[in-house]
């Protein structure tokens, strides 16, 4: 024993930062700082990776690099990274690179990494996030009690609002009264404020109809998103819920939220006479039975959802039907869906939409009809971006490159990180000859393109010029 400390406290030792040591380190974090503000995360990390092996002990370069990971929703990476190169830091620094990992795993709804996450923290730190953190997990899993337990732990600060609000969430499954007691003494502070006020007041608005009672605190769990709390507060009363169409819509829909598609099917079917329901009962149909694989009915509900809605609109539902066509090469149908959209609603988002669809289809004429007809100064931020980029790829394809490039100009003020916008630049220096400035711009595409909107039509220009 005492040679290993002797040995331990030379090793340690030889550990020290220098002062020039320290000085080129905040260099690299400074400098990477400018690259992940220009978001050049490749350089970045190479950056970072600098900083690592100049002083593997403290946390501040992983941390960035890990960011990075997360930004990119590489939550593997994020771990292998923290396993490989945080070796030689304290296990409370590790630990918060885990809660971090923890936290965006969640956030994803990617639970299984999540609770992963928590459990490599909880063994080398003993900050409560960490408990916090796996008590939502079970949460989300259907492991109330489990959570339960966690959540009894003597938390502090935000930690202690939110756990105080959980645990109360849990026994307002039972006890109202003894739910009240976990939040009536709690000042929430501004964040959490209005989550309480509102938990209040739907414990206050109770009655003596326990299926209203069943159903409203049903709908705050799925609001909040805990889905699980709404199928243990409505599902012991499943078989009554058919006389409460909100209980059963709302059953169906926490179902469909945890991954139950067929227990959600075989409930929200018996439902679809429920008139006021009709069309979200249908859309949630539609996801369950395209995510069983059966694209047949799930195309089925989607079609009976819109007819559902009559003369209104809802944008989302007509984006996501038309998001599922397109990935099938049904431009025909699309155009069809798009259609009933244009009768109800006169806003430009159908246009955008039919941008899409047109260019696919390789209609011209058609494409160049719907871009005369958006009126740019009207379109939202997100809506401009994306019609300049149908604007600039129909440029490209008829060679205007003056055009282009002062369409390029404007996109370049809205947002210059933008994939779409270094697409075209990359596709403007392709058609120009500019390899290394198109390679350069397909590279930064790539590096940009967090959703992958445009990765694909990147990698495939890449490869031309390589």
């Amino acid at each position: 024993m005492l040679f290993t400390v002797l040995i331990s406290g030379i090793f340690l030792s030889g550990c020290t930062a220098s002062d020039e040591d320290l000085s080129k380190y905040e260099q690299i974090l400074s400098d990477a700082n400018v690259l992940i503000s220009s978001r050049e995360y490749t350089s970045a990390m190479e950056k970072l990776s600098e900083g690592v092996d100049l002083i593997p002990s403290k946390v501040e370069a992983l941390e960035k690099m890990v960011n990075i990971f997360l930004i990119k929703n590489r939550i593997d990476d994020a771990l292998a990274i923290i396993d490989e190169s945080g070796v030689k830091l304290n296990g409370e620094d590790k630990g918060y690179l885990y809660i971090l990992v923890g936290n965006s795993a969640y956030e994803m709804r990617d639970f299984e990494n999540a609770l992963y996450a928590y459990k490599l923290g909880e063994d080398v730190s003993n900050d409560k996030r960490i408990l916090l953190g796996k008590a939502k997990v079970y949460l989300q899993k259907g492991q109330v009690e489990d959570a339960k337990k966690l959540l009894k732990s003597n938390f502090e600060g935000n930690e202690y609002i939110e756990g105080q609000l959980l645990l109360s969430y849990i026994d307002g499954l039972n006890d109202t009264n003894e739910s009240m007691k976990y939040i009536e003494d709690v000042e929430p502070g501004d964040e959490w404020r209005n989550t309480y006020a509102k938990w209040k007041s739907i414990l206050e608005s109770l009655t003596e109809d326990e299926l209203f009672n069943r159903a409203k605190l049903g709908k705050l769990y799925i609001d909040v998103g805990y889905p699980y709390l709404a199928i243990s507060v409505l599902e012991p009363r499943k078989d009554e819920m058919g006389e409460y169409a909100d209980g059963q819509y709302l059953l169906g829909k926490a179902y469909n939220e945890v991954g139950e598609y067929q227990k959600s099917v075989d409930l929200l079917e018996e439902s679809s006479s429920i008139t006021d329901y009709n069309t979200h009962i249908y859309w949630i149909l539609a996801r369950d039975y395209y995510l069983l694989n059966n694209v047949e009915d799930s195309f089925s509900y989607y079609d009976s959802a819109i007819a559902s809605l009559g003369n209104k609109s809802i944008p989302e539902l007509y984006t996501e039907y038309l998001e599922l066509l397109l990935e099938t090469n049904q431009t025909e149908k699309a155009l069809e869906i798009m259609r009933i959209a244009d009768r109800s609603s006169d806003e430009y988002w159908v246009n955008l939409k039919y941008l899409k669809i047109y260019s696919l289809r390789g209609d011209k004429e058609q494409f160049s009809y719907n871009l005369d007809s958006i009126e740019y100064e009207s379109l939202s931020e997100q809506e401009k971006r994306e019609y300049l980029y149908w604007q600039g790829q129909s440029l490209i394809d008829s060679s205007e490159f003056d055009e282009l490039r002062r369409i390029l100009d404007i996109f370049s003020e809205l947002d210059k990180y933008d994939p779409r916008y270094n697409l075209l630049v990359a596709k403007m220096n392709f058609k120009e000859g500019n390899l290394e400035e198109a390679r350069v711009y397909s590279k930064k595409t790539i590096e940009y393109d967090l959703n992958r909107l445009v990765t694909e039509d990147a990698q495939k220009l890449l490869a031309q010029i390589d």
